[in-house]
């Protein structure tokens, strides 16, 4: 009998990678193991439609239990890997049993980074347990601390502030999500959260939480009755790392997604890949979806080079942000009635390399999806016609 196919990890990754193989006809064993005991989900509704309370988890899964049942997929939930051993092609559970495969996907994913410091009062938000603990504390009037000012604190703030809390938001940077965003969109964040009631804190750093109360490194207490901190991820590399295939910030992983061992690949956010030679992973929900599925290709032999271009969204109060491609040092600005913009990234040779768009709504989705193009054609561009708003997109595809 053949070994199946096996994908280490639950989650949306792991999830569509599941589904992709049903889909292109691989129809032996397949399984998908999972530390959570819920079926593979998506993770922006928990910063946003869950905590308002608007979506449950049947509305952002990726499939029902029917649905798996009648694909044959066995989903193994709450008995995690333990041991890997890829030379002899196998692995280990929690309950002792070992699993022999053919091929193996590694979508681990990634857990909250934790404070040092326990504390009663202290939440995160990774998963749906987590986001469900912190949907049922956010009360109308509920004095909340949030620590970081990267998406997920920003989303949290401004959905608490939606639910009626008194929100302080501390960043230990210069700026509002300074690691992935320009200046300008971070100020324009900056603004729109202040106008909204969000008391924010630049530069600052916290000396200790305590059960009604943040103590800042200047010696300022902030009063509060819940703290929520969103520091980052911290990737599941664990497994991998002890089994001897090759890690950095990630598993880290070839062209194809494969990693250094044999007939295992890794996808995610847990994935460390070469993106313009620099090895880097991507905390996105594009992300994710991409390499779920170019890996599940691959394990069926495809062997296709993974080149999905990078993006991202976030939904702040009523305005939406949108990236596609990748940040270059040469940037046009386009403003737009409002206070929306767009931020175009070029190459030297002036072809659009990525873009940024700011806008109310979903204001920015077209032009967007419109620079995607832009990015594929490898067109030279002009760019006083990139900074005029009077000129189309569309008109710059044509040539």
């Amino acid at each position: 009998m053949n070994a199946p196919l096996i994908i280490v990890g639950a989650g949306h990754a792991g999830g569509r990678a599941a589904l992709t193989l049903r889909e292109e006809g691989y129809t032996g064993r397949l399984i998908l193991i999972g530390d959570e005991p819920h079926l593979p989900y998506e993770r922006p509704p928990l910063s946003k439609g869950l905590l308002q309370g608007s979506v449950d988890l049947a509305g952002y899964s990726l499939c029902d239990r029917e649905r798996l049942a009648a694909l044959n997929i066995e989903h193994i939930a709450a008995n995690p890997v333990t041991h890997l051993q890829p030379e002899q092609q196998r692995l280990q559970l929690a309950d002792g049993q070992w699993l022999a495969y053919a091929g193996l996907l590694l979508a681990t994913g990634g857990r909250a980074r934790r404070l040092p410091q326990a504390q009663a009062n202290v939440l995160y938000l990774r998963t749906h347990d987590e986001a469900l603990a912190l949907r049922s504390a956010l009360r109308p009037g509920t004095r909340l601390v949030v620590v970081g000012g990267g998406f997920i604190g920003l989303e949290v703030a401004a959905t608490a502030r939606g639910l009626g809390c008194e929100v302080t938001l501390l960043e230990a940077g210069p700026r509002l999500a300074g690691r992935v965003l320009p200046p300008v969109i971070s100020a324009a964040l900056l603004a729109l959260h202040r106008q909204h009631g969000v008391d924010v804190r630049l530069n600052v750093a916290l000396e200790s939480i305590q059960a009604d109360a943040v103590q800042l490194v200047d010696g300022q207490l902030l009063p509060c009755d819940l703290v929520v901190v969103g520091i980052g991820m911290q990737p599941n590399i664990e497994l991998a790392a002890a089994a001897g295939l090759e890690v950095g910030q990630g598993i880290r992983v070839d062209a194809q997604l494969r990693t250094s061992a044999a007939h295992i690949y890794a996808a995610g956010d847990v994935c460390e890949f070469r993106l313009d030679g620099l090895y880097q992973r991507q905390e996105t929900w594009r992300n994710a979806e991409a390499q779920g599925r170019h890996a599940a290709l691959n394990l069926l032999g495809r062997q296709l080079p993974f080149d999905a271009l990078p993006g991202f969204w976030s939904d702040q109060y009523d305005w939406g942000l949108l990236t596609v491609g990748v940040m270059t040092p040469t940037v046009v600005t386009r403003p737009l009635p409002g206070g929306a913009l767009l931020l175009f990234y070029l190459d030297a040779e002036s072809r659009m390399q990525g873009a940024c768009g700011w806008a109310p709504g979903n204001g920015a989705a077209k032009d967007i999806k419109l620079c995607e193009r832009l990015i594929g054609a490898r067109i030279a561009l002009d760019t006083a016609s990139l900074a005029d708003s009077e000129v189309s997109l569309k008109q710059l595809l044509r040539g």
